[in-house]
């Protein structure tokens, strides 16, 4: 549904507001979370690197060893075939399928160790060259860890056979060991990440009371019940807080130099257009219309001009003032005042609703407001008043005024508010309430809307934006 504005032009019933802004705490600690998980996942990354390495020097230690053991026991026939004693120093190297294998190759023949029974696939052992070390993962042996010698072997007739004598792993027990490092090595990572960041949020809640406390005499300077800043802050939080005191200072001196002025000008200028006034008698009215309409313009034209200019004197951060008394005020006031038509006035809304607006400006809107609806309404007018739009720290202010009457179009309603337009020209008014509304509104940023009326007639609604 579209509603006409001040303006005459269509408006949508309602328009989505900005997103509130993450609080300054939780970027911060959003930052520093990120910052600590980027830190702790390289050194994780770089500490579960260097003892993956560890474990495999340690594991090719281990293999090398076997491959010692073996040699320490080796023979060769006079064929050239490898011989090792049926017993070895090593039991897993007799105990079928532990996992840890050995053998030695010469280009006669093999011997591998009783653990090889029943593998199902064996490490692929070959001959290396004299001199040389081998040693390699599952990515190339299949599923073994291997590690070889290739050595010369002299017979007794002086002859030098080829030997190479090898060791093999199950990768199992290097990837528990490397898994359960892992495990314990991110536990602790993550215990650490937990407590650097509760210790980040301690150190950011005292480093940032003093914007809390700013904030905290901000309201209390908005709400009325101080003047200025007065805690003692940071040094660095000291130009600001100077300021902004010294611009309250300014604001209030202004303003009471301002009324003291447009007081001491309505009062030099009253009386002499007082004078002038009582001067056009009978006999000099009729010679010179001219001039009192002069003086009737001029008498107007200054109490305008004062009441805009005092309406520009207002606070920047004014006290909240509940609005319900305020309507319940004025309703009582036309109740009495339009007696004899039987106005019936309703009032509905929550006590608890408030708008930061002077008490003064607030009457002159709802009550020109209201004074029309009772004026060209057919005996009956609702004010409603409620919660606007919600705000980072307070609501806005809805109120919206209805009555019976015949209406207002809504292509003439941007008319209406011009000064001097009157919607009805057979009654009396000089065409200034809808003006004088709409300026309020205008100064603290609302609007002035036209909506259909439950009750049959215009329906005007004041929407103060959220502090």
């Amino acid at each position: 549904m579209a509603v006409a504005t001040a303006s005459g032009l269509p408006k949508p019933e309602s328009a989505p507001g900005p997103g509130a802004a993450p609080s300054l705490l939780l970027r911060l600690l959003l930052g520093g979370a990120l910052a600590l998980a980027i830190a702790l996942g390289l050194i994780g990354l770089a500490v579960d690197r260097g003892f993956r390495g560890a474990a495999e020097s340690a594991l090719k230690e281990r293999l090398e060893s076997v491959v010692f053991l073996i040699l320490s026991t080796i023979d060769v026939d006079s064929q050239g075939r490898p011989m090792v004693a049926d017993s070895l120093a090593e039991p897993r190297l007799d105990q079928p399928g532990s996992g840890l294998n050995a053998g030695a190759l010469t280009p006669y023949g093999a011997w591998s160790s009783p653990s090889l029974v029943g593998v199902t696939e064996a490490p692929r052992a070959r001959l290396i060259e004299r001199g040389t070390e081998l040693f390699r993962g599952p990515a190339v042996d299949g599923n073994w860890y291997v590690y070889a010698i290739g050595l010369g072997w002299e017979q007794p007739d002086g002859e030098i056979i080829d030997l190479t004598i090898w060791a093999a792993e199950d990768p199992g027990r290097f990837q528990g060991t490397v898994a359960g490092f892992r495990g314990d090595l991110w536990r602790w990572l993550g215990l650490a990440a937990l407590l650097v960041i509760i210790a980040q949020l301690v150190i950011l809640l005292l480093l940032l009371r003093p914007l809390r406390q700013v904030a905290v005499e901000v309201a209390e300077i908005e709400a009325g019940r101080r003047e200025a800043l007065q805690r003692s802050y940071p040094r660095e939080l000291q130009p600001l807080t100077a300021n902004l005191n010294a611009l309250l200072a300014t604001e209030r001196d202004n303003a009471r130099h301002y009324r003291k002025a447009l007081a001491d000008l309505a009062h030099a200028l009253k009386t002499p257009l007082a004078v002038m006034r009582s001067r056009l008698d009978g006999d000099l009215l009729r010679e010179a219309p001219a001039l009192s309409s002069a003086v009737d313009d001029m008498h107007h034209l200054l109490r305008r001009q004062l009441e805009r200019a005092a309406r520009s004197t207002r606070r920047t951060l004014p006290p909240p003032v509940a609005v319900l008394p305020f309507i319940q005020r004025l309703a009582d006031s036309l109740s009495r005042l339009y007696a004899e038509s039987g106005l019936e006035v309703e009032v509905l809304g929550d006590d608890e609703v408030s708008a930061r607006i002077d008490g003064r400006d607030l009457m002159e809107l709802c009550g020109n407001l209201m004074d029309n609806a009772a004026k060209y309404g057919a005996g009956r007018m609702r004010v409603t008043v409620s919660e606007g739009a919600r705000g980072l720290r307070q609501p806005g202010v809805e109120i919206l005024v209805e009555d019976n009457g015949p209406g207002i179009a809504p292509e003439r309603f941007g008319e209406l508010c011009a000064r001097g337009v009157r919607g009805d020209e057979r009654r009396e008014g000089q065409g200034l309430g809808l003006a004088i509304a709409q300026e309020l509104v205008e100064a603290y940023a609302g609007s002035l809307e036209l909506l259909p009326s439950t009750l049959g007639g215009a329906a005007i609604r004041i929407a103060l934006p959220p502090r």
